[in-house]
Formats: C-alpha cells, structure tokens, sequence
C-alpha cells in the first residue's frame, strides 16, 4: 500500500489566496501584502511556500504589466469607436480571467500540497 505523505503549507495557501484577493476582491492592497510577504519569507526553510510565494507574486507582477501595459494603450488608442471600446474589454476579460484560472489552480495545489509547476529549478 502507497502512502503518500503530502506536506501542506499555510504559507502556499497564504500567498495564492493573497494571490486571488488581488483579483477578485481587493487589488493594489493585497499586492502590496503579498510582496511584503515575499521579501519577509525568502529564507523560510518551507520549499512549497516560498514556491508557491514566488510563483504568486511573479503573476501578481505579470498581471499588473499586462492588464495595465495592454489595456491602456488599447483604451487610448482606439477608445473613440464603439468597436475600439469592444476590444478594449474583451482584452480586460480575457487575460483577467486566465489569471484567476491560474490562481484557482495555484490554491488547489497549495492546498494539496503540490508545487505549481513541475519545473522547480528558482524553488530549490
């Protein structure tokens, strides 16, 4: 009989629904929480929080370029037509919600105990 023994992490679980209150609920505030976090954190000898930490806050960071970086500029360049205002928010849509999809992802596998990604190579 296989036993398994899956570390859970308070810390994984900390940062991915830090990760998701940043888009969902609260953002720039849980931002601000989760790089603090990040900072605090780097010598924790937990692997699977500090991955699952970085992992966060590098979304969070990506995130914030893309919907910001892309969104703007779509918005001022073609926010005068009907069509350019379309655009603009299926653009917002669409990558919000694929980040949200990657949290969803990231908390279930902080909450079983997993890394978020198999390559572990900036976690070790």
């Amino acid at each position: 009989m296989n036993t398994f023994k899956k570390q859970q992490s308070n810390l994984a679980i900390a940062a991915q629904a830090l990760y998701l209150l940043n888009l969902l609920a609260l953002p720039g505030l849980s931002l601000l929480v989760l790089i603090g976090l990040f900072f605090k954190q780097q010598k924790n000898p937990d692997q699977l929080g500090r991955c699952h930490l970085y992992q966060a806050t590098l979304l969070s960071l990506w995130g914030l370029v893309l919907l910001i970086g892309g969104g703007l500029p779509l918005w001022l360049l073609l926010g005068d037509s009907p069509a350019g205002i379309t655009m603009t928010l299926l653009y917002l849509i669409v990558i919000h919600t694929g980040f949200v999809l990657l949290g969803i992802i990231g908390l279930a596998k902080a909450i079983s105990g997993q890394h978020f990604h198999p390559c572990r190579k900036r976690c070790s």
